[in-house]
């Protein structure tokens, strides 16, 4: 080592202070601990300035792979989870209610996963193949963890830097560089309380080569990951008592069994016969808690100097991910006290209503002794019911970067997509019902008398053949593709020298063709799968732009940042988004920022370009039909009452009532949906304002207010709202079937009522239309969202005899959460507060080094919330839950303050060892009840609610 004089080291002390003070100051500001000084100019999320001082005019948290580890997560998305201004919008825990299984999504804000642009080393990613109905995003699950070094997280929009997408703010995950070795890593994990949740992990990540003395460096990494699946049935004894309070069915056992019942009776041949003499299942053994998952993720990168100031890199991002799904096995029932209720679909070829009755079994069936008709419930145990989705997506990139005079400058170029191939099985096929069952006919019209009872077809209770099977319950489902080539370069510097310092700049390019095929398979497309709906694109663009970002020292104190974008979209306008921010730093313990820019998000190929969506809209009440429907259940009702307990006719009226009250006053409506290719992007305008503060030596802290108004958001028009207009709607929008095809017109020849008949029932209580078959509409500029806030952080540590225990403490208060209501033409409630979302989200972190042990607690407090959502949401105000089936008192009707406690400890004693281990919900606290997830059903409604204490152990091992 140099031999340092006396004289020099006052020098060297200043300049040592100097920069930990502006380590110090950077790190408070934008929110990230280090223990290094910045000695060279970097690029932070949020700007394309190279700086110093790593913070600029934008609010930016800074995960660093140290605490994602003291944390516990094991993927991104589960690291994400972590910050208070994330939200949960799509995982893949919960996929197969999705069109898009077996992904998980990033959302900021409540505003979603399309207002959320999430990077990989400053570059977009692939978006997931299928879009999740017309909603197109990045799949998280394709980043490996393990290869990660920081996740900086942009909480203000940043369209004038990155474009579309970015309106609630930018994820910008950055991987390790320059490393050099082999290191090896495991994780398992599962439930301390009951041995489930379990799930494992292994990592490698290599290293080679030194680029200041080989010139040269390689990072390789490949990550699998593992996820266990089991069922509700063995974890309903730990559920919360408070569930079974309001849902007494909760866990109860179905009369849809195998091989099912007869009139409520058991078919011979059942195990599990109650009292009554009724077969039984237990559905719990089918309720899927947790789905099981297989991923391999694969990240390699290099550098290469090229000359003395060119470098050459490459980089290759590769995921598989094969998800699945156990889903409950098909019901069947057919009869008045039976409450399976006929299933409206449609064709989305012809665009045509379908409608599936499920009838009763015939005389004469070998299971029906009577001289009429026989009630009958089932469950086809027998045939299979899964979803498996399996991905495959990648992004290759290679460039060159360099300097030239006092500019950096990069160009680079690549193409990345995927492939998902989404396959379901378990759901009736209309042609193949028909074929090993029977024709259901119109659900009126007497059965054939081999309904159920076909040569070679479906047995029921019985061994049925596998060609028997795949003709009743055929494989189905989509296939999405996604490509995107992409050129982009930038060049960055400084441009003028002013007294107050040195003038920025940064100026670039982006080109991109993108293509998006979604294709469902020929069963879908013909509307041969009972019940459900289509998704389908093909459509392709080439987009581009420009943008400029300038940084202007106005006085040594008062920095301002100026950026612009143009992007431009076929069959768009162009769209300018622009930047102002402000940094003043009067004194070193005190900053003051503020942003305001416009943002925007361009309508994806789902929504502009071919495509068509066919979904159903459920609980939709019919102007035209529910009043005449609700006089006829009430007439029903009283008839059913006035007669004896014990007249079979009693429980006819009664199921009658609410057969004809369900069908007109909370059905399923055909939605058949087609882009727009006169929609406008989604703009938004958003604001920051805030403060950073160093009180004292090691002690830091934020303040930032923020605002974001969002307008001319995509979507549907209600078609509650459509339909109570109906008369100014263009033809074909709103079809009905003629009236005298009623169904709801039909009932057993031998039924009186008041002296009406199944003849002429239903049209001498004033109905003059026919039922609702579909609804046409398209995708359009219909609504607005504003929201605002307060995020806090609070850094530093306090000195002990054992080590300097450090304090995190990230905070955010969201002041109001508005939509607009086109019912009020005007903003709906503060929904603050309300259902879904807290007011305040907190998470405290104290850590502590004791020699070769690492220790951190974590707290985390989410605040209690109302279950009612907007103005329009009766059910679950106060006086709804009150007079909900199952009473709910008002203190029970929210959800109450959210508490967890995380522990972590690391043991670095052994050499090249690390041991860790992760406890999730140290005391092991039950989460509040969520009685509007519940919902009164037969199945919790939360995983954590019977997952309780977790425990993760970690073993990393350094080769070299």
């Amino acid at each position: 080592m140099p031999h340092r004089t006396k004289a020099a080291r006052p020098a060297i002390r200043r300049t040592v202070l100097a920069l930990a003070c502006a380590s110090l100051a950077s790190a408070a500001w934008s929110q990230e601990d280090t223990s290094q000084p910045a000695v060279q100019k970097i690029e932070v999320t949020g700007s394309r300035i190279k700086r110093i001082d790593a913070e600029g005019t934008s609010p930016v948290t800074v995960l660093r792979r140290e605490s994602i580890q003291q944390t516990g997560a094991t993927t991104i998305s589960e690291a994400l989870a972590t910050l208070t201004s994330s939200n949960a919008d799509l995982d893949d825990l919960g996929g197969s209610n999705s069109f898009a299984a077996g992904a998980s999504s990033a959302s900021m804000r409540g505003l979603g996963k399309q207002s959320t642009l999430v990077l990989l080393n400053g570059r977009r990613i692939s978006a997931f193949p299928l879009a999740d109905y017309q909603e197109v995003f990045s799949n998280l699950d394709t980043l490996p963890l393990d290869a990660v070094d920081r996740i900086e997280v942009l909480k203000s929009g940043g369209s004038s830097i990155y474009g579309s997408d970015a309106v609630a703010g930018v994820i910008n995950i950055i991987t390790r560089s320059s490393y050099q070795g082999l290191q090896a890593r495991v994780t398992a994990q599962q439930s301390a309380n009951n041995g489930e949740f379990q799930s494992q992990s292994a990592a490698l990540t290599g290293g080679f080569g030194d680029m200041a003395n080989d010139g040269y460096n390689v990072l390789a990494n490949v990550e699998f990951y593992h996820r266990d699946s089991f069922f509700w049935q063995d974890l309903l004894g730990d559920v919360n008592p408070k569930y079974r309070r309001y849902s007494p069915s909760l866990g109860a056992p179905s009369t849809y069994s195998y091989p099912g019942n007869v009139n409520f009776q058991a078919v011979p041949g059942c195990t599990n016969v109650n009292d009554a003499g009724q077969c039984l299942y237990d559905r719990a053994t089918r309720f899927e808690v947790i789905p099981p998952t297989e991923r391999t993720n694969m990240l390699v990168s290099g550098h290469m100097r090229l000359g003395e100031d060119m470098t050459g890199f490459a980089e290759l991002l590769y995921s598989r991910i094969e998800a699945a799904y156990n889903n409950p096995y098909a019901l069947y029932g057919g009869g008045p006290n039976v409450d399976a209720g006929p299933t409206v679909w449609g064709n989305p070829t012809t665009g045509d209503s379908k409608t599936f009755y499920y009838r009763m079994l015939p005389v004469g069936h070998p299971l029906n002794p009577t001289d009429e008709e026989a009630e009958f419930q089932y469950r086809f145990v027998d045939a299979p019911s899964d979803r498996r989705t399996t991905t495959d997506q990648y992004r290759f990139l290679a460039g060159v970067q360099g300097v030239w005079s006092t500019f950096d400058w990069e160009v680079a170029g690549g193409v990345m997509g995927g492939r998902t191939k989404d396959v379901n099985r378990g759901t009736l096929s209309d042609s193949g019902f028909k074929a090993m069952i029977g024709d259901y006919k119109n659900g009126v019209d007497p059965v054939d008398a081999d309904f159920f009872n076909k040569p070679n077809g479906y047995r029921i209770g019985q061994k049925n053949s596998k060609a028997v099977l795949d003709t009743l319950f055929p494989s189905f489902g989509f296939t999405g593709e996604t490509t995107q080539t992409f050129l982009d370069g930038k060049v960055s510097g400084d441009i003028a020298k002013w007294a107050a310092g040195n003038v920025g700049l940064a100026t670039g390019f982006d080109l991109r063709h993108e293509k998006m095929k979604i294709t469902p398979d020929e069963r879908l497309a013909t509307g041969d799968i009972v019940g459900y709906g289509v998704s389908s694109s093909d459509a392709s663009r080439t987009f581009g732009a420009l943008f400029a970002e300038v940084s202007l020292p106005i006085f040594k104190t008062l920095e301002a940042q100026v950026a612009g974008r143009i992007d431009h979209f076929p069959g768009f306008p162009t769209h300018f988004s622009p930047k102002l921010g402000m940094r003043f730093q009067p004194i070193p313990e005190l900053l003051f920022r503020g942003t305001f820019e416009g943002g925007f998000r361009a309508p994806n190929l789902t929504e502009s370009a071919k495509s068509t969506k066919f979904a159903f809209a459920p609980g939709i009440s019919d102007p035209q039909r529910c009043d005449q429907a609700g006089a006829l259940a009430d007439d029903l009702a009283a008839a059913a009452l006035a007669l004896p307990a014990d007249d079979p006719l009693r429980a006819v009226y009664l199921a009658r009532a609410d057969a004809v009250q369900q069908n007109e006053c909370g059905t399923s409506i055909p939605e058949i949906t087609a882009n727009n290719p006169k929609l406008k992007p989604e703009t938004s305008k958003s604001f920051t304002l805030g403060l950073g503060f160093q009180p004292i030596r090691h002690w830091s802290g934020t303040v930032d207010y923020w605002r974001i108004y969002r307008k001319d958001e995509i979507g549907l028009r209600s078609i509650q709202e459509m339909l109570s207009a109906e008369a100014s709607q263009p033809a074909g929008t709103i079809n009905r079937a003629p009236l005298a095809s009623d169904a709801d017109r039909a009932l057993d020849p031998t039924f009186q009522l008041n002296g009406l008949n199944g003849a002429n029932e239903f049209t001498t209580y004033g109905v003059t239309a026919g039922a609702i078959t579909s609804v046409h509409d398209m995708f359009l500029n219909l609504l607005r969202t504003k929201t605002s806030g307060l995020d806090l952080s609070v850094k530093g540590e306090i000195p002990t005899p054992a080590g300097p225990l450090s304090l995190d403490v990230d905070t955010t208060y969201t002041i109001d959460y508005r939509n607009w209501s086109t019912t009020r033409d005007g903003w709906g409630d503060n929904l603050a507060g309300r259902y879904g979302t807290p007011r305040w989200v907190v998470n405290v972190t104290t850590g502590m080094k004791t020699g070769d042990f690492g220790h951190s607690l974590r707290y985390v407090w989410n605040s209690s919330t109302s279950l009612q959502s907007d103005f329009d949401d009766e059910e679950w105000t106060i006086e709804g839950c009150a007079d909900a089936r199952v009473p709910i008192p008002a203190s029970d009707c929210k959800v109450r303050d959210y508490h967890r406690w995380d522990y972590s400890i690391a043991y670095s004693g052994i050499k090249d060892f690390v041991i860790g281990l992760n406890v999730r919900n140290l005391f092991n606290q039950r989460p509040p009840a969520d009685l509007r997830a519940l919902n009164f059903s037969t199945i919790p409604p939360d995983a954590e609610d019977v997952q309780g204490r977790m425990l993760k152990l970690s073993l990393q091992y350094k080769f070299m």
